[in-house]
């Protein structure tokens, strides 16, 4: 039997789709040795060539050597190949299971709504350009007929998923109870707000400091004459991303501005301005702005968000128990054969003049092994 691993309905609907249609690289060689009657598994007598599952690993393989350099013949690469492996195994032996339900449950995919989603996937996805969707096609070295029919496959799985999860409903009593023990993601912080006038200067330059401290100070003598402190900033303010809007730096949260920019903005009132402040930057010129206090976001305000993500996890439940369940009742036989993974390739030590190396010594390291894979995003 395979492994009974939990896993995502993104994985179990789409996670070898997704391969082909995004960023599934192209397939090499590998399966030619195969003898072309040979199975990578069987499921309920249907069979999952061998053909078709190391063409899946191809794909991942280049892909991870392609992103992250990874080197499969290095003990760290040995690792996640077999990692990956069995998860493409998993993979394929849930769509077996599911397609079967499905055909059982009389669930069919037309050809006018594989149409009709297409264009929608082209739309979002290469915003329309049939051709990019060709190219890229191409590129990974997938044929339109392979697409089609791992397309469809996706389709009719999705069909599955909602079929199983149809019925399911959160309550008003499972939202309050989300609401109440989870009061903290619902608080709204304290939100600040203030303008400035930034005159740069290198803290390593002393004459520059003193320089920009000169000009700060006789552009606090202007605002306190009277002159318009948005005016000011506009002609004189080197932070060019706030300086066109009168020097306002928008609502922001206690942490988000270096320590002596905000120890000086929470001495001020509201309208006050500040002498000039020194920070890495240079020195700013603060005028505080209109605090809103913090609060928490009330429940009629979340209960759509919460009643959403509420649902999503327990349709997520349901599908993987569903599916765990028929996976228990399947008659599963898996190649194991296929499974496995070489041991890496190891260097062969230097001889020394005398054939051996002294005892005093230890072989020279190994090469690095390649960063880590990434966590693998299939049991997710």
């Amino acid at each position: 039997m395979a492994k009974n691993g939990q896993k995502s309905p993104q994985l179990v609907v789409a996670a070898i789709v997704t391969t082909v249609i995004v960023g599934g690289a192209a397939a090499v060689g590998s399966y030619f040795w195969a003898n072309s009657n040979a199975y990578a598994a069987k499921v309920n007598g249907t069979t999952i060539s061998t053909k078709e599952y190391t063409e899946f690993v191809d794909r991942a393989k280049k892909q991870y050597a392609g992103q992250i350099g990874a080197d499969f013949n290095s003990e760290a690469g040995q690792t996640m190949l077999k990692t990956l492996k069995q998860n493409i195994m998993d993979s394929l032996v849930d769509m077996s299971v599911m397609k079967q339900a499905a055909k059982e449950k009389g669930l069919t995919v037309d050809a006018e709504e594989k149409e009709t989603k297409l264009k929608e996937l082209i739309k979002s996805r290469y915003q329309g350009n049939e051709e990019a969707f060709k190219e890229a096609l191409e590129q990974n070295k997938v044929t339109r007929a392979e697409f089609d029919a791992q397309f469809g496959d996706q389709l009719l799985l999705q069909k599955l998923y909602n079929d199983i999860v149809k019925d399911i409903k959160v309550t008003d009593e499972d939202i309050q109870k989300f609401y109440t023990e989870n009061a903290e993601r619902f608080k709204v912080p304290e939100q600040l707000n203030a303008q400035h006038i930034l005159l740069k200067a290198d803290p390593e330059n002393e004459a520059e400091v003193k320089k920009a401290k000169a000009e700060a100070d006789k552009l606090v003598a202007q605002i306190k004459g009277g002159a318009n402190f948005g005016e000011l900033a506009k002609k004189h303010s080197e932070d060019e991303g706030s300086k066109v809007k009168d020097g306002d730096l928008g609502q922001f949260t206690r942490g988000q501005m270096v320590l002596p920019f905000e120890e000086a903005l929470l001495k001020l009132k509201k309208g006050e301005v500040s002498a000039p402040v020194k920070t890495q930057f240079g020195w700013h010129i603060i005028k505080r702005g209109e605090t809103t206090p913090g609060s928490t976001r009330e429940l009629k305000e979340v209960k759509p968000l919460i009643e959403g993500n509420l649902k999503q996890e327990k349709q997520k439940e349901v599908f993987e128990d569903w599916l765990k369940k028929q996976k228990e009742q399947a008659d599963i036989q898996i190649n194991e054969a296929l499974l496995k993974v070489d041991e890496p390739v190891k260097a062969e030590k230097e001889a020394t003049p005398e054939g051996d190396m002294p005892e005093d010594q230890t072989a020279p390291p190994a090469e690095a092994p390649p960063a880590e894979a990434p966590a693998d995003d299939s049991k997710k």
